[in-house]
């Protein structure tokens, strides 16, 4: 007969974050924040948690669809993942900067022949969006690194925790 304590972990429901990752490697410092709200792990982007002694836990979660498992495709995935996190921080301090262009050409074709008459009416529109961030990020370490359950997607956190001016707060 199995012992009780085995029988409860049998029981018990899956953890939300291994039902949607895999291979999840997390920072001590870092892993109550993130394994706390499984959202803050799916969704790439700048997170800012406030503490209640004022501090701030400052994330960026950079994320890349593989094209393939070879270890090329994970050296530059790793590469982007982190450039893409602390890009988030940067524009959530700094804002980003956005151009929007979008180009338009119609064109339309009749033919006349011995049938009749016959057109065509064609559109096409070529629409191009470029964000810019600028700025520069201080303290910030990999604290965090997984993969979607299926593993096309790599997601890398970069955080630091810091006082209320943003500033980085050495380990204590």
């Amino acid at each position: 007969m199995a012992p009780l304590a085995w029988l409860l972990i049998a029981l018990a429901p899956a953890d939300a974050i291994d039902d949607k990752f895999r291979d999840v490697t997390l920072e001590k410092a870092f892993a109550p924040y993130l394994r706390g709200n499984v959202l803050l792990m799916e969704v790439a982007g700048a997170k800012v948690v406030r503490l209640k002694n004022g501090n701030r836990v400052v994330m960026g979660i950079g994320s890349v669809v593989l094209k393939d498992k070879s270890a090329r495709t994970r050296i530059d995935a790793e590469k982007v993942c982190k450039v893409k996190a602390l890009a988030a921080i940067v524009g959530e301090r700094e804002g980003v900067q956005v151009a929007h262009e979008e180009k338009v050409a119609e064109k339309t074709e009749i033919v006349i022949d011995d049938k009749g008459e016959k057109g065509k009416s064609v559109s096409e529109v070529l629409s191009i969006t470029q964000t810019k961030t600028r700025g520069m990020v201080k303290g910030m370490s990999v604290v965090g690194k997984w993969f979607s359950k299926d593993g096309s997607v790599l997601y890398i956190a970069m955080g630091s925790i810091c006082d209320s001016k943003g500033e980085p707060i050495e380990d204590e």
